[in-house]
């Protein structure tokens, strides 16, 4: 658990805010709990993870992750959505993360991004590639 919260701080420095109200959230890429946020990953990655931090939010907001393929080439239209996933919050300000998975051809190389929602109002949106 120290691990997750030692990766937030890290995020707050390195994530892209977005403002919608009093709502900020944070958001960033990682590989894991244990590495730095980045916004370049090999083609073999297992899985990837979109850590995010919130503030303004309440107990019960939902907080929504899109995985989204921008520019794949041919393995995909532009701006596809490859998966979501919806957490409901548990307490004030929290964070957490979403995370998917490596299909198993692996990762296309090319532009990705991951949008996150409160409660169904774009709050912060981070890209990242695939090399």
């Amino acid at each position: 658990m120290k691990k997750f919260f030692a990766l937030l701080i890290v995020s707050l420095i390195c994530a892209v805010p977005a403002y919608a109200g009093d709502v900020k959230v944070r958001v960033a890429v990682a590989v894991d709990g244990k590495t730095r946020p980045a916004t370049e990953f090999a083609s073999n990655v297992p899985k990837l993870y979109a850590f995010f931090l919130t503030e303004g939010t309440e107990k019960g907001d939902k907080i929504r992750g899109v995985w989204i393929a921008e520019d794949t080439g041919s393995v995909a239209p532009p701006n596809y959505k490859i998966d979501e996933a919806t957490l409901t919050g548990e307490k004030e300000n929290f964070g957490g993360a979403f995370a998917l998975s490596k299909p198993d051809n692996g990762w296309p190389v090319g532009k990705y991004r991951v949008e996150v929602y409160v409660d169904d109002e774009l709050q912060a949106t981070t890209k990242f590639q695939i090399k």
